[in-house]
C-alpha cells in the first residue's frame, strides 16, 4: 500500500504549462490586444459558467470550430490558436515557444480526416462532428497541458475503489465493463470531467497510441468505423451504473484529494509521515481546513455569479417579454407580479445556496479515519462500497405514479398562489419555469459539499418533507437546464455574432501595433 502511495507522491510533482528555453522564440501578444481579449473571456464565461479547470478546454473548442467554418489554412491553426490562448490569458505571455505549433500540427491534421468522416454519416453528422470537436479540444488540452498528476491520482483511487469494492451477483457485467464503468465514475466524481473529456479519456483506452501523431492506418481504422466508435463509447459513459457508482464515490472523492494535498504541501517528507500517524493526522487535518476554507469562498463566487446572472436574465425577460404581454393582452404593466418574478428567483437562489451547513469536526474526524485506512489497506465503512441495484421491483410503478400525483400537486397549488396574487397565464409559466431551474441549481450548489463532508447527513422533518414536495420541482429543473443549455440564446449571441468579428479586430489591433513598433526601429 505504501508502495502505491510512493508512486503516487513521484507522479504529483509539479508541472507548468510549456514553457520556452532559452534563447528561444517566443508567442508575444501586446497589452492592450490581451486585456480586451481577458475582458471578453470573463464576460463569456460569467455568462456560460463552468467549472474552473474546463474553461481552457471550452476555450479551444470554440476557437477549433470557428476555424473550421473560416478559410484558415490547417497548418496556420495550431499558431493562431496558441496566440488566442496567451490573448485570452489561458497561456503566459513571453513563455510559450513558437516551435510548439508544430507539435499540434500532427493533431489538427489527423482530425481532419475525422471531420470528413462524419460528413458521410448524413442522418448523423451533426453530432458526429459535435463528438470529434469535443475529442479533439480535449487532445489539444491535455497536450498544451498534460494532467500527468491528475491521472495519477485517478489511477491510485481507482485501485483502490476497485480493490474495495463488491458487485451484488445480480448485477450482470463482465469484469472488464465494471472496471471500465468504475473508471468513467473516478473520472467525473474525482477530476469532475466533463463529457468532452470523458469522450477523450474513453478512446485513448480502446486506443492507447491515438494521442499525438497517430499513424495513418490508426487514423483510417477510426475514421471507417466512427460511427460504431461513438455509439460504444456513448453507452459507456451514459451506462445507468456510471450514475450509481457516481453517487457512491461522490463523497470519497474527497479523501484522495485532500491525500494529495498532503503530499503535495511538502512531497520530501510525505514517505516519513507514512510511518508517523500522529503527524500524518496533523497533516490531514490541516489540509482538509485549508480546503474547508477554499470551498467556502468558491462558494460564495460562485452564487454571487449565479444570483447576478440571474437577476440580470430576469430583468432582460421583463423588458422583452413580460411587459409587451402585459401591455399587449392585460392592457396594464401587472407590477407587483412583475416584482415578484424579477426578484422572488434570486433571492431563493442565495438563501438554498447560503443556508449550507458543514459539520467540521465531525468531518475531520471522519477524514482521519478513512485516510488512515486507505494507508495501511484496513477496512473501513467509508472506504469499502457495495454496488447493489435498485430492489423497488413491483413497488416502483406504484411510486412514480405518487411522483406523479405530487408533482401536479406542487405546481398546482403555486400556481393557485399566484394568481391570487395578480399573476397571469404568462407569468405564472415564467415564475414555474424558474422556479424548477432555479430549485435544481441550488439544490446542486448545495450537494457540493460532497467535495469536502465524507459522510451524509441525516435529514430533519423539514428536510424530509422538502424533499418530497420539492423533488419534482428539481427533477423538472434538471430537465430543463438540459434544454435550455442547448437554446441558449445569450452563448448563442456571443459564440456566432460578437466573438468572430471581436477577434478579428483584436487580431487587427495586435498587427497595427506590431506595425508601429517596427516602423519606430526603423527610425
Amino acid at each position: 500500500m505504501s508502495q502505491r502511495l510512493l508512486q503516487l507522491t513521484a507522479s504529483l510533482k509539479p508541472r507548468g504549462d510549456i514553457t520556452a528555453g532559452a534563447g528561444e522564440d517566443v508567442i508575444e501578444v501586446s497589452a492592450p490586444a490581451s486585456t480586451a481579449a481577458k475582458v471578453y473571456e470573463k464576460l463569456r464565461t460569467t455568462i456560460d459558467y463552468q467549472e474552473e479547470h474546463l474553461l481552457r478546454r471550452n476555450a479551444i473548442l470554440r476557437i477549433i470550430n470557428r476555424y473550421l467554418g473560416s478559410d484558415i489554412p490547417l497548418d496556420k491553426m495550431s499558431e493562431n490558436l496558441l496566440k488566442e490562448l496567451v490573448w485570452a490569458g489561458y497561456l503566459p505571455n513571453h513563455s510559450v515557444p513558437v516551435k510548439f505549433a508544430h507539435d499540434l500540427r500532427p493533431i489538427f491534421d489527423k482530425y481532419d480526416s475525422l471531420f470528413r468522416a462524419a460528413e458521410e454519416l448524413h442522418g448523423k453528422k451533426e453530432e458526429a462532428h459535435q463528438w470529434i470537436l469535443d475529442v479533439m479540444s480535449s487532445e489539444l488540452e491535455y497536450a498544451i497541458s498534460p494532467p500527468v498528476g491528475d491521472e495519477a491520482l485517478a489511477s491510485y483511487m481507482y485501485e483502490e475503489m476497485k480493490s474495495r469494492m463488491t458487485w451484488e451477483e445480480s448485477i450482470n457485467l463482465k469484469a472488464d465493463q465494471k472496471d471500465l464503468l468504475l473508471y468513467i465514475a473516478i473520472h467525473k466524481t474525482l477530476l469532475k470531467s466533463n463529457r468532452a473529456t470523458l469522450r477523450f479519456r474513453v478512446l485513448t483506452l480502446y486506443y492507447p497510441d491515438w494521442p499525438g501523431a497517430s499513424s495513418n492506418e490508426r487514423v483510417q481504422e477510426i475514421s471507417s468505423n466512427l460511427n460504431n466508435i461513438i455509439r460504444t463509447i456513448e453507452k459507456q459513459i451514459t451506462h445507468p451504473v456510471v450514475l450509481k457508482l457516481e453517487v457512491l464515490l461522490s463523497r470519497r472523492a474527497g479523501l484522495f484529494r485532500t491525500l494529495r494535498d498532503v503530499i503535495l504541501y511538502k512531497p520530501e517528507e510525505f514517505p516519513a509521515l507514512l510511518n508517523d500517524p500522529r503527524e500524518m493526522d496533523l497533516a490531514v487535518r490541516r489540509e482538509l481546513k485549508k480546503r474547508t476554507s477554499k470551498f467556502r469562498v468558491r462558494l460564495r463566487r460562485t452564487v454571487i455569479r449565479a444570483v447576478l446572472f440571474l437577476f440580470i436574465t430576469k430583468m432582460f425577460l421583463a423588458l422583452i417579454l413580460e411587459i409587451p404581454y402585459d401591455l399587449i393582452f392585460v392592457g396594464q404593466v401587472a407590477v407587483i407580479p412583475l416584482g415578484i418574478n424579477i426578484i422572488f428567483h434570486p433571492l431563493f437562489l442565495a438563501f438554498l445556496s447560503l443556508t449550507v451547513q458543514i459539520p467540521e469536526r465531525k468531518n475531520t474526524d471522519d477524514y482521519r479515519d478513512a485516510i488512515r485506512a486507505l494507508i495501511v489497506g484496513a477496512d473501513h465503512d467509508i472506504v469499502n462500497l457495495h454496488m447493489k441495484r435498485d430492489h423497488f421491483g413491483t413497488w416502483s410503478k406504484i411510486f412514480y405514479f405518487i411522483y406523479s400525483i405530487v408533482f401536479l400537486f406542487v405546481y398546482g397549488v403555486i400556481g393557485v398562489l399566484l394568481s391570487n396574487f395578480g399573476f397571469n397565464i404568462f407569468s405564472i409559466a415564467l415564475f414555474l419555469f424558474f422556479m424548477s431551474l432555479v430549485t435544481f441549481f441550488g439544490v446542486r450548489i448545495r450537494g457540493s459539499t460532497k467535495d469536502i463532508v465524507v459522510s451524509g447527513s441525516r435529514s430533519s422533518l423539514i428536510g424530509s418533507l422538502f424533499d418530497v414536495f420539492m423533488l419534482p420541482v428539481v427533477r423538472a429543473g434538471r430537465w430543463m437546464s438540459v434544454k435550455v443549455a442547448k437554446i441558449n440564446v445569450f452563448i448563442y449571441f456571443f459564440d456566432f455574432i460578437i466573438e468572430a468579428p471581436f477577434k478579428v479586430a483584436v487580431n487587427f489591433v495586435e498587427g497595427w501595433l506590431a506595425f508601429v513598433r517596427e516602423k519606430k526601429e526603423e527610425i
